[in-house]
């Protein structure tokens, strides 16, 4: 057997910017220096026997804006996706802080840089966190490429989810997902949905708590688009029952296109609606049970790793 240890890579990113938000109806603006996802990590593999290989991976989130949490609030390393696992021609398997498959791909008609306060400059209703749109501890295994289709399970143990641990209650979350890239650039498709089990955000009315349906709580999503060259475009489709701090029920679309007019600039758009809005009541938010958004703005790369954006975007609720 020959074993061999590759070499650790030092990888991440560094994104800050300043935000300006203007309420309607409220006197002033505020402006903020914010910090967009920077992140450091560190990972490595090694040989184990044939095609069968160790891997490890811990990433931290950093903040050029002076924050001291991650970004789900967490302290300490390891705040972002971390693992450690086998990867051979079965798949791969890994055990760690990882992503579900909801939070895998939300993201990623989301062609937008922004903070944590500054959701209406990107898709930061549509994206943002949830109890299935998160990372937990969680093992999960991932298919080979099999021309261009990859498939996800994901189950996070109840013991390593929040809450009292003594109380009885399970707090697993289960995941699946499946996701499609055509081999030579174009066509893309995901789809994936979350299944968690008294979660934080499952009917916070404590009156509630022995409704037939209170450990039922998920989120799917289903998104398709083309990227390759100069054009990106794509759809997104979303609902969610009972894992969001602000509703109970969320029915959101997504659409972001992008197009690169020189090997420097590229221009973007995104637009968001969501519709049935709901309480656990039923009562519909912001009256209506709707929210409209749309997003434009630009990138300008200097150099490969380099770029400048500005963006402007606009978030009317009910």
């Amino acid at each position: 057997i020959t074993t061999s240890m590759a070499d650790v890579i030092l990888y991440g990113n560094i994104k800050g910017g300043v935000e300006v938000t203007k309420t309607v109806g409220v006197n002033g603006t505020t402006t903020a220096i914010v910090d967009y996802g920077s992140f450091v990590g560190f990972k490595g593999h090694e040989n184990l026997n044939g095609n069968l290989k160790a891997i490890w991976q811990l990433e931290q989130d950093v903040d050029v804006a002076g924050g001291a949490y991650g970004k789900n609030g967490t302290q300490g390393f390891g705040t972002r996706d971390s693992f450690v696992g086998l990867a051979g021609d079965f798949g791969t398997v890994k055990a760690g802080y990882q992503s579900t498959p909801i939070k895998a791909v939300n993201d990623r008609l989301d062609i937008w840089e922004y903070g944590q306060g500054g959701k209406v400059a990107g898709l930061g209703e549509f994206t943002q966190d949830s109890d299935a749109n998160t990372r937990a501890v969680a093992i999960s295994y991932e298919t080979p490429n099999m021309g261009g289709f990859t498939a996800t399970a994901y189950v996070s143990p109840s013991d390593n989810n929040q809450g009292n641990k003594t109380d009885g209650r399970d707090r697993s979350i289960y995941g699946v997902g499946a996701s499609y890239e055509q081999p030579e650039g174009g066509f893309f498709a995901d789809v994936a949905g979350v299944y968690v089990k008294a979660g934080a955000n499952n009917f916070t009315n404590t009156s509630a708590r022995h409704a037939p349906n209170y450990d039922h709580a998920y989120q799917a999503i289903v998104q398709a688009g083309y990227e390759q060259g100069n054009v990106l475009v794509g759809v997104a489709v979303q609902r969610a029952k009972n894992v969001d701090v602000n509703y109970d029920v969320r029915n959101e679309v997504a659409v972001s296109g992008a197009y690169k007019v020189s090997p420097a600039l590229r221009l973007k758009a995104s637009a968001a609606y969501g519709f049935k809005l709901a309480d656990q009541s039923g009562a519909k938010a912001y009256g209506n049970g709707k929210y409209l958004q749309g997003v434009v703005g630009a990138d300008y790369a200097f150099s490969k790793r380099t770029m400048v954006n500005g963006q402007v975007g606009y978030t009317q609720f009910g």
